[in-house]
């Protein structure tokens, strides 16, 4: 994995979470390194499933729309892992809560961040972090 990629991968998630706990700059700053024609997948398995922001005001209307989803919402990254010119995948666990149950809902995803020339040209998530290997052509057997 390029240092390079994973830096700007970092920065983007660094400027996501810090927005998602109050610091409005914060997100301003984590779209700059998105590309102006980006395209963020909902999640595979998601309840976001088969939605598509493209370009930074919807990528940032639905980071907004799915922070208010939640009452409670942690998210950690566990694992950035190189998939060479198919992007970094990133491990996240995910604690959140809805608004409307009290039901709490505990996961492990991963993220797939395309980047292209200084800028994350594209996300795509999954529930199923195998699957995610998978569709780079990596398993979890292929992980140090």
């Amino acid at each position: 994995m390029s240092q390079q990629n994973a830096e700007i991968v970092r920065r983007m998630i660094e400027g996501f979470l810090a927005f998602q706990k109050g610091d409005p700059k914060a997100l301003a700053d984590a779209l700059t390194v998105l590309d102006p024609e980006i395209r963020w997948h909902g999640t595979v398995g998601g309840i976001d499933e088969g939605r598509v922001a493209h370009g930074y005001e919807e990528v940032a209307r639905a980071f907004q729309e799915n922070f208010e989803t939640w009452e409670q919402l942690e998210l950690r990254t566990e694992r950035y892992i190189d998939a060479g010119d198919k992007g970094v995948i990133v491990f996240w666990h995910e604690v959140a809560r809805s608004r409307h149950s009290d039901k709490e809902l505990e996961t492990n995803t991963a993220v797939i961040y395309t980047v292209r020339n200084g800028a994350v040209v594209e996300a795509k998530g999954y529930m199923d972090r195998g699957a995610a290997l998978e569709s780079v052509g990596l398993s979890e057997q292929d992980l140090p």
